[in-house]
């Protein structure tokens, strides 16, 4: 029971930590952070098109987004299903997905996949402390110069 409720208490805390991130501006954690999307981008905005009956908005947001309540129902039952199907099952899950997002992160045409790692907030702030690094330096370089003088 004392697991039960520690599962449901993280999906919780991640649901309440996405929807802030979402109000001020930031949508996925990762892509913010890295810049690169992750496998499951696109896949709110997929539920979001069903929810307007457009599912073929839904299918270019994200191709496997029929897969979660699938998964969900499988989930339900897993005990019913055997250890060994389950984990079939999940490996399943997990080679679409991985597929899907390698095909989508190499396809050109894709908007939804990016990979623009300059545009994630490491690569800025390691821009920012590599700027402030040659700045420091070329003022420590402009200290010596004068004092030789």
């Amino acid at each position: 029971m004392y697991k039960s409720k520690g599962k449901f208490a993280i999906a919780v805390t991640i649901f309440v930590v996405y929807f802030l991130l979402h109000v001020i501006g930031i949508g996925c954690p990762i892509k913010f952070i890295s810049g690169i999307s992750c496998g499951g981008c696109g896949m709110t905005r997929a539920w979001l098109s069903v929810l307007h009956l457009d599912f073929r908005s839904a299918f270019y947001y994200h191709p496997l987004f029929l897969l979660l309540p699938v998964y969900a129902f499988v989930y339900f039952f897993r005990n019913k299903l055997g250890h060994k199907v389950f984990d079939v099952i999940n490996l399943l899950f997990i080679t679409l997905f991985v597929l899907v997002y390698i095909i989508r992160l190499i396809d050109p045409n894709d908007t939804v996949v990016v990979f623009e790692p300059f545009n994630g907030i490491f690569f800025k702030i390691l821009h920012i402390i590599r700027s402030l690094a040659l700045w420091l330096t070329k003022k420590d370089d402009s200290v010596n110069s004068s004092c030789l003088q």
